[in-house]
């Protein structure tokens, strides 16, 4: 991780800031609500980033392999007829790397540059916070007596101001996601039809089953975000006191083995302030159900939480073959309220918080005997990590063993070890 470790921090920070002065600016609530939608991972887009990166390069190396291979063998070696035959179609799948070499630079880039787009936002929106936290501090002083009292419809004049300008900072954000989502549904169709008409005839066939694939994954993000939108407009207000489901996940994959993963998830919120997770998927494949995953967490008033996960995949079908995998993990922590009542039963006021946080998780694959075992702990500020430290052992199910870690902090990560094991070099 990069700069964008401290992304979580800003965006929880503004979003105690603002819940703070929609007690006292009702444009606030809003504003809160765009906030809130806005969120996303830049952690994850750089990383996803940095992935498409390394298969560009990769691309590029196998291009450059074929072609020194074809030119090493020289004319008196290679007298037959069919030598051009070769060499054409040698520069053909050439010419497709190049196009897909193309295209995921273009990928790179756009995610890249979505995950600064997402942190300048959250930059944005400290300095809103903190603009309308001082607003409200004002405005308060006015409705006391302390100052001015007119100065009050002054102060929810600018409020309101402010939330035309967030409104339109969102919307830019919208579109720089648009921008990313065009590289990625514009810059694929174009690749499928260019390596059509360099000789790939299956090229447009595998769009179209991508296509229908992401179809799929797409209605189901379109319904989870049309619910949390509706739910995040329930609870907004000073109150915060909206549906007791305060948020829904919907799943629908399939990945390169033709295996769909189906499900989802929902978070809600006890009457005694208790917030409970819970969720699942199927996994279905050519050869049946393949597999599944549950996952819970319980999260109390006081703070103290304890979730976990267990997931299963056999590509194979289940009870056919050897393959399969466990994935798994559990975590534990603590933070301080992040909100709070100065009457019993009055609204909830946004509190600055911080916490700390332990964790384990593995994975073992039953066919290979390989597999690894992490730990990590970390502290947390408004949501996001300021430091977390974790460390990796992997095994290779013949008695070897290799260890990593690294240390992240807002400003950078420390590394230690190759996280890549030797044996999968």
């Amino acid at each position: 991780m990069s700069a964008f470790n401290s992304y979580d921090t800003l965006m929880g920070t503004a979003d105690t800031e603002v819940g703070i002065a929609q007690f006292i600016l009702p444009p606030a609530v809003m504003i809160a609500v765009q906030f809130k939608l806005s969120k996303g991972n830049p952690v994850n887009l750089e990383k996803a980033g940095q992935e498409w990166d390394k298969a560009a390069q990769a691309i590029e190396e196998t291009r450059n392999l074929l072609q020194q291979g074809s030119s090493a063998i020289s004319a008196k070696d290679w007298t037959a007829e069919d030598r051009p035959a070769y060499e054409q179609k040698v520069q053909e799948f050439c010419q497709q790397l190049d196009i897909l070499h193309t295209y995921c630079q273009a990928v790179s880039i756009a995610l890249i540059g979505f995950a600064w787009a997402l942190f300048i936002y959250a930059v944005f929106a400290i300095a809103m916070g903190t603009f309308l936290a001082a607003l409200a501090a004002v405005a308060a002083a006015a409705l006391a007596g302390i100052i001015t009292a007119e100065i009050t419809a002054a102060c929810e004049a600018i409020a309101a101001t402010c939330l035309t300008v967030t409104i339109v900072a969102t919307g830019i954000l919208a579109a720089a996601a648009q921008m990313a989502a065009i590289v990625f549904q514009g810059g694929s169709f174009l690749a499928a039809v260019a390596e059509s008409f360099k000789g790939n005839d299956q090229a447009l066939d595998d769009f179209m089953t991508a296509e229908a694939t992401g179809s799929a994954a797409a209605l189901a993000n379109l319904g989870q975000n049309a619910i949390n939108g509706g739910l995040a407009f329930a609870g907004r207000g000073p109150s915060g006191k909206g549906l007791p489901i305060s948020n829904v996940d919907l799943d629908a994959d399939r990945n390169a083995e033709h295996t769909w993963n189906v499900g989802g998830g929902a978070t809600y919120t006890a009457p005694g302030g208790t917030e409970i997770t819970g969720g699942g998927h199927v996994k279905y494949g050519d050869h049946g159900f393949a597999g599944g995953d549950v996952s819970g967490g319980v999260k109390t008033a006081g703070g103290a939480s304890v979730d976990g996960n267990v997931e299963y995949t056999d590509e194979d079908g289940i009870g056919q073959g050897n393959s399969g995998s466990i994935k798994y993990g559990a975590n534990a922590g603590i933070e301080t309220p992040g909100s709070s009542s100065t009457t019993p039963g009055g609204p909830e006021v946004p509190n600055a918080n911080a916490g700390a946080k332990v964790g384990v998780e593995g994975e073992h694959d039953f066919e290979t005997g390989q597999g690894k075992v992490s730990g990590s702990g970390s502290v947390q500020v408004n949501g996001g990590d300021v430091i977390k430290d974790s460390g990796t052992v992997n095994y290779d199910g013949k008695g070897n063993t290799s260890t990593s870690g690294s240390v992240d902090t807002p400003f950078g990560t420390g590394k230690a070890g190759d996280e890549t094991p030797p044996w999968d070099k």
